[in-house]
């Protein structure tokens, strides 16, 4: 039986952690011999991730994995403050405990709502009427007519589908004289003209920093 490897995913946050450069230079090092350049961007690519694959493992680890273990010793601590007094290690620990249990919900939060697949969903929503909607929807746009066996039918449902959505043209009663309006000539032969790379590099850097863009904006 053949497994599916796991998909990279980049977490924002690691950007912020002090040794990430350094994990990412060790990646992107690596080189493949006699090899055209477009294998090796793609080799360079794959050893980067697996570097902060493995670094995550190490440095980071399991968010939620933390998460309830620090909830469980102070679960732990209060239920024996109540039968006896804590010592003054016992309390600084609880402290500290509660401390990182805010920083990891607070991350926590981040990377659910980066791997969110709805961005107008608000932080810590649990609102089931809303996703209730969204996959009748889904469900709705999903669905194809069992009836639709013949290549023929098929074709005038999706003729019917598209026609019904573009409308039908339509004859003009009347047309405006712009030139009688004295709205001033503009020159826009520079749409015509091709991207410059000064162009293209602000629209990549406009782009959010932890989605991936989709097809079309």
């Amino acid at each position: 039986m053949l497994w599916a490897r796991g998909r990279f995913r980049f977490e924002p946050f690691w950007a912020k952690l002090p040794d990430f450069l350094d994990v990412v230079a060790v990646g992107w090092s690596a080189t493949l011999l006699h090899a055209d350049p477009f294998r090796v961007l793609d080799y360079r690519f794959r050893s980067v991730a697996k570097a902060l694959k493995s670094w995550s493992s190490k440095r980071i680890g399991s968010i939620r994995l933390q998460l309830s273990l620090a909830r469980e010793v102070i679960l732990r601590l209060d239920v024996a403050e109540e039968s006896r007094a804590l010592s003054g290690e016992e309390k600084l620990l609880r402290n500290e405990l509660k401390m990182k249990c805010l920083g990891l919900a607070s991350l926590n939060r981040t990377i659910l709502r980066q791997r969110s697949k709805i961005l107008y969903l608000a932080e810590g929503d649990a609102n089931t009427k809303f996703f209730h909607p969204q996959a009748c929807h889904r469900k709705r746009k999903n669905t194809v007519d069992s009836e639709l066996v013949q290549n023929e039918d098929m074709a005038s449902a999706l003729f019917a589908h598209f026609d019904s959505i573009l409308g039908q043209p339509f004859a003009r009663q009347g047309n405006v004289g712009f030139n009688a309006v004295g709205l001033p000539s503009l020159e826009l032969a520079h749409l015509d003209v091709l991207f410059s790379e000064q162009e293209v590099w602000e629209t990549i850097a406009s782009l959010p920093p932890d989605k991936a863009p989709g097809p079309e904006p």
